[in-house]
């Protein structure tokens, strides 16, 4: 952790407006998908029918909000994780993405905020109107990985300790 701190000061320094305090995830107990309502399985696969479902878990978030987080693949090979409360309202939808679908902007905000950061596994978070609303980034700044989370336009940038 040490090392990570280093590698970051000045980019924290730099940025002090721009970062917040990391969130903290739940609580995520795995489920079989046949624990999931049939009707929340159903409007998961009617937004992605070519997606493959294979695992589910719940999640009680700090504010106490309770969701299902659905993870499947999509056609493509990419990684999909959809995200419900028992009502069917959708919180979030999380989407693998290479680096050449992120925006120039957030690729520009990370290099010039995190510099020397590299990429290596990339996810759109999507509001329920499938919205992209931000990005997470794990990656290696020198031989410590870590842990962005960036907005949409690439003006906030959080690192996580996950």
């Amino acid at each position: 952790m040490k090392n990570i701190h280093s590698a970051v000061t000045l980019s924290i320094g730099m940025l002090v407006t721009s970062f917040t305090l990391p969130a903290w995830a739940g609580v995520e107990p795995p489920i079989e998908l046949n624990a999931i309502p049939a009707t929340i399985m159903q409007q998961a696969q009617e937004q992605f029918p070519d997606a493959t479902f294979g695992s589910a878990n719940t999640e009680t978030e700090p504010g106490g909000n309770f969701v299902y987080e659905i993870q499947g693949i999509l056609q493509d090979g990419r990684k999909l994780e959809y995200d419900v409360n028992p009502s069917g309202e959708i919180q979030e939808v999380e989407i693998e993405f290479q680096s050449d679908m992120v925006p120039g902007a957030v690729m520009k905000a990370i290099q010039k905020n995190l510099p020397g950061f590299t990429p290596t596994f990339i996810e759109a978070s999507h509001s329920a109107s499938m919205q992209v609303v931000g990005y997470e980034f794990v990656g290696q700044i020198g031989k410590n990985t870590i842990d962005i989370n960036v907005s949409a336009d690439g003006s906030k940038i959080e690192i996580s300790d996950k």
